[in-house]
């Protein structure tokens, strides 16, 4: 009798600790990327001004629905900025001149990074997104290209930060890898500098 009371006092001990752990509030995210120059990107002795913008319509990496109750999440790290200067260091290894009096201006803007999850009862589904607008502004005309992708899964009991995080991680590392390995506009660079 004691024996089962004793199994019975573990099971309950363990299935409060997993409701304690399922209703916990979760942490913010830390969202943070490893660019790296593929050897497409060429920009030697290409001289232009360069920004990268953040113009996400909310400022959010996560935004998780569940009902009627909405909660959004910021990353901790300013990853526009973080990015501006990974990129910023790449060009400068390739061979280009970072000039604020340059006539050409090369400018990505940040229009989606974020993921959208819908929780339901026994599980969650999560969308993630990113678009990155490509500009580039010379004496003789304005050239422009979009870059993106989005991803999805479903996975059982609430949304795990950290999944989330690998995620925009991942998809955020590939948008930013076609870019830098898409010739098209290093030419266009290159023959308006």
């Amino acid at each position: 009798m004691k024996r089962s009371f004793h199994q019975l006092l573990v099971i309950i001990v363990m299935g409060l600790t997993l409701l304690a752990a399922c209703s916990s509030t979760q942490r913010p995210l830390f969202i943070d990327t490893e660019l790296s120059a593929p050897p497409a990107l060429d920009l030697n002795k290409t001289r232009f001004q360069w920004q990268l913008q953040d113009q996400r319509s909310q400022p959010y990496a996560l935004h998780i629905s569940k009902g009627t109750d909405r909660r959004s999440y910021k990353n901790k790290l300013n990853l526009p900025e973080s990015l501006q200067q990974q990129l910023q260091y790449m060009f400068t290894l390739r061979g280009a001149v970072i000039d604020t009096n340059a006539l050409t201006t090369l400018q990505f803007n940040v229009l989606e990074l974020h993921a959208k999850a819908k929780q339901h009862p026994l599980d969650h589904e999560v969308h993630s997104s990113i678009k990155v607008e490509l500009n580039i502004r010379s004496t003789t005309g304005v050239y422009r290209k979009r870059f993106q992708g989005k991803s999805s899964y479903t996975a059982p009991f609430k949304v795990d930060h950290a999944m989330v995080e690998r995620e925009l991680k991942k998809l955020t590392e590939q948008v930013f890898t076609d870019i830098l390995n898409d010739t098209h506009w290093q030419a266009y660079l290159r023959s308006h500098r």
